[in-house]
């Protein structure tokens, strides 16, 4: 099967926000705490305005949402878009040979032959697939890339069978 890529800034952002998802349990944990937070940010700016009480618990904590609403949702992208255009060979198209044995990538700088063992797992969203070859370098593979549904079903129930299931 053959798979031709083109990466976009985009791909680059939601391949980097796929890497950081955490496993469910934490991602639980994540939102509960969130959850704390927004109870807690309104009981201190009620106990703030009812009782005349000191609004610095309360400042602080909405500032901490605020920044971290920020950092996720602006700088970081920002930071991200700016490192795929820092990264020439990122912009330019390449192709995949996916076999039994192999995925071969070629593109106009070189080629390189990846055989199934060099990954060691792989993470999928509605979007992307990633191949991860250590916990932190992944090949990114857009969706889009498929010629066919069937061939992006057959891509995923081959990375089952050389590489083993996906993370939770």
């Amino acid at each position: 099967m053959d798979v031709n890529i083109q990466l976009t800034e985009d791909d680059y952002v939601k391949a980097n926000f796929l890497q950081m998802r955490p496993r469910p349990t934490f991602k639980w944990a994540g939102y509960f705490i969130l959850l704390l937070a927004v109870i807690a940010l309104g009981f201190s700016g009620f106990d703030a305005v009812v009782h005349q009480k000191q609004l610095i618990p309360f400042i602080c904590l909405a500032a901490s949402l605020a920044w971290m609403a920020v950092v996720f949702g602006v700088t970081y992208p920002k930071r991200l878009k700016k490192i795929f255009q820092q990264q020439k060979l990122l912009h330019k198209p390449f192709s995949f040979t996916i076999t039994d044995e192999a995925i071969l990538s070629k593109a106009e700088h070189g080629q390189a032959n990846l055989s199934w063992d060099i990954f060691r797992k792989w993470k999928e969203s509605k979007e992307l697939f990633l191949l991860y070859q250590s916990d932190i370098l992944f090949h990114i593979v857009p969706k889009r890339s498929f010629a066919s549904e069937e061939d992006l079903v057959q891509f995923r129930k081959l990375l089952i069978e050389k590489i083993g299931p996906p993370p939770p």
